[in-house]
């Protein structure tokens, strides 16, 4: 199959790279263009397998290039406009401009790609099922589908036969219509025949038949009348276009990765079962089910673990409901369920029929538990935890979209109050639904604005007492010159994916600023840090490439530290890619050794270079022995593999004697510097520090 080509228009030129790289690592070949006529100019060039639309760009905007590519590429031509405004005159007006769906922001990066190639199908799809249909009217035409002429006692006069329609749907002349057909079937011919014959217009019905094998086939039978008692029927084998219909409803209604059913599915359902309980006056639920660090799953295992996890994950909610499995209280509550899948990891219930709002906790909790029970995932056993939250019909909305949109605000909730457990919403919660919308489009914005600012923290020599490297540290300093401090944003940023456009403008500022020093006669070492997204990106080496040849940086004097969790994944992709960064003469550091959750024997596998221990085991020396015992411990172990030791956290001089005594290579923390800007750092540099030995290693 030829490569699948993409034309992206988008005059966002961040947000038109991270869907080009979105696309491009999903196998996609993508074209950009910068504005609306840029896009109809590269249509006319070359042709293209489906076009991505922003709604607002110059020139043309996204409405009138979809009409005009709609005019020029037809029918099934898939065009997606990518839009941030949800409102429904925006959508409307993008389906009459000719849209085939439509993206909103903020886009998950990391499912553009199966979203893209689900639209693909559903279009194929779609054009496979017009083309059976056309092929059937051709074939009316010249007559070939079964033609039987009948009297006006319904009785058989003549049959042209069809010669691929099996022997067990054709009639035979000469009998009645009863006698040709079962009951059912006999009875729908004959109904319309009255009907054609009654009003002088034709008479269309379907019917299905059980043949010899079994098998079920479907017919379509029109009839007309031709002098008011004799009629003719065309019966034609419509079983194709029956598969074709089926395979599209489930590529509408369920999703193709799990077989749940899909957000489209689940709404209609809601809708259903909220009328229902708005005429009988009773109460349903609905919870809304994310699982916990799912995205570093993705980001460290890749998105065939993803995936894996997401079938597993489905499959125990099913096998929730299995007879058999049930536990007395809430059992006629889940045998009438609705799972789905509404997109990325995010799952959801509906519990039709619940007495009182008290009852969906228990079964919120019974879900909770069999969900984050370990998965075995790529050979490895994860510990995968369920935020799940709760909305009640009707006291928390009286409509599908609001009750999902309460439960999602509820699950967030669980999360804020350390995950894995359950929350029922309440309207307070809004303000903070709010807040997380606000921050993510403030992140959007500060990357528009390069409102994210690089500083720095030396590291001192353990031996020597002088600057010998800096770690570079991102703070985002909003418009009003207001610090926003890194916990306040980098975790929400790892969660919606932004981190690695972050990352990459920190990477670039540290090699510029590491250069400029140079360049001035301060040779120092930047550390900078990656975190598992963009670890795992397969454009790093090309990334730290530019970064360094741009700036001019010699590669040695650029550390890269990377987190335990980016290294869950020990495989020959990581291996290579550590490989590869060393052979340029990068160095490798291991961040906050210790914290994480991966085993020691990659520390023998994998091209490191230098340990960072972790402030957490800093914290307390030398008076701390459980925190000393782990610290020599990593010591003796890096000194055994041959590795660098970088001490974080230190704010005594008892620690950093201590550490220096230890045979620490270098020490961090407040006692040499809080971070501070790029200009302040030769100052920095020209001072000196006297640090002591308080132990020895014997």
């Amino acid at each position: 199959m030829s490569e699948v080509r993409i034309l992206v228009a988008d005059d966002d030129l961040t947000t038109a790279l991270l869907m080009q790289a979105a696309l491009v690592r999903a196998g996609f070949a993508v074209t950009l263009a910068a504005d609306g006529e840029e896009a109809v100019q590269a249509f006319a060039q070359a042709p293209f397998d489906m076009v991505l639309l922003d709604v607002d760009m110059p020139r043309l905007d996204g409405y009138a290039v979809c009409r005009e590519l709609r005019r020029r590429g037809g029918e099934e031509l898939p065009i997606l406009m990518v839009t941030g405004m949800d409102d429904t005159a925006s959508i409307e007006a993008a389906f009459k401009a000719g849209a085939t769906d439509f993206i909103s922001k903020p886009i998950t990066w990391a499912l553009l790609g199966h979203r893209v190639r689900y639209v693909l199908r559903a279009t194929r799809a779609a054009a496979a099922l017009r083309g059976a249909n056309a092929r059937n009217a051709a074939m009316l035409d010249a007559l070939p589908d079964t033609l039987v002429r009948i009297d006006g006692r319904n009785h058989i006069v003549e049959v042209r036969t069809d010669p691929g329609m099996d022997a067990c749907c054709a009639p035979t002349p000469g009998q009645t219509l009863a006698a040709a057909y079962p009951p059912a079937v006999s009875a729908i011919l004959e109904r319309a025949l009255d009907e054609a014959r009654r009003s002088g217009k034709p008479r269309t019905v379907e019917f299905q038949l059980a043949c010899t094998d079994d098998r079920p086939s479907h017919h379509e039978a029109r009839l007309s009348s031709i002098d008011g008692s004799e009629a003719l029927c065309l019966l034609r084998d419509i079983t194709e276009r029956k598969e074709y219909e089926r395979r599209i409803h489930r590529l509408a209604y369920y999703d193709s990765l799990t077989g749940l059913a899909n957000r489209r599915g689940f709404i209609e359902r809601l809708e259903r079962e909220i009328a229902r309980a708005r005429q009988t006056g009773q109460c349903l639920a609905i919870l809304f089910l994310d699982l916990d660090r799912f995205k570093s799953v993705n980001d460290t295992l890749g998105h065939a673990a993803g995936d894996a996890l997401l079938q597993e994950a489905a499959e125990r909610l099913r096998h929730i409901t299995r007879p058999g499995d049930f536990i007395s209280h809430g059992a006629e509550t889940l045998e009438s369920a609705e799972f789905a899948r509404l997109g990325g990891d995010e799952f959801t219930v509906l519990l039709p029929r619940i007495d009182k709002a008290e009852d969906a906790l228990p079964i919120a909790e019974r879900i909770r538990a069999n969900m984050s029970a370990p998965y075995m995932v790529a050979g490895q056993r994860l510990a995968i935890t369920t935020s799940i939250g709760i909305a009640l019909y009707p006291e928390d909305g009286h409509d599908a979209a609001m009750l999902i949109k309460h439960a999602d605000t509820a699950m967030y909730d669980a999360k804020a109050h350390g995950r894995n457990g359950c929350r029922y919403y309440n309207p307070e919660l809004t303000a903070e639904a709010v807040h997380r919308v606000e921050l993510e489009a403030g992140l959007r914005r500060a990357l528009e604005l390069d409102e994210f600012i690089v500083m720095y923290q030396p590291q001192v020599d353990a031996r020597g007492g002088r600057i010998d490297a800096v770690e570079a540290l991102v703070r985002w300093r909003r418009a009003d010159g207001s610090l926003v401090p890194p916990l306040d944003f980098i975790p929400f940023a790892e969660e919606c994916g932004l981190i690695a456009g972050i990352g990459a403008r920190v990477l670039l500022r540290a090699c510029h600023d590491a250069a400029a020093w140079m360049r001035r006669g301060l040779r120092l070492r930047v550390a900078v840090n990656l975190s598992p997204m963009q670890f795992r990106a397969p454009d790093l080496l090309e990334r730290v490439c530019e970064a360094l040849d741009r700036s001019g940086l010699p590669p040695g004097l650029l550390e890269l530290e990377i987190t335990e969790g980016a290294l869950m994944e020990d495989d020959a992709r990581t291996r290579a890619t550590l490989a590869a960064l060393r052979g340029l003469g990068i160095g490798i550091a291991l961040d906050d050794f210790g914290t994480g959750y991966s085993s020691l024997s990659y520390l023998k596998r994998l091209p490191l270079g230098r340990l960072k221990i972790d402030r957490s085991f800093v914290t307390g020396l030398p008076d701390d022995a459980d925190n000393l015992a782990i610290v020599r411990a990593i010591l003796a172990l890096a000194r055994h593999l041959g590795f660098r030791i970088t001490a974080e956290g230190v704010e005594t001089a008892a620690q950093a004697a201590l550490l220096a005594g230890l045979e620490a290579d270098s020490l961090q923390g407040y006692l040499f510097s809080r971070p501070v800007v790029a200009t302040e750092i030769e100052s920095i540099a020209a001072r000196g520090w006297t640090i002591g030995a308080l132990d020895r290693v014997g």
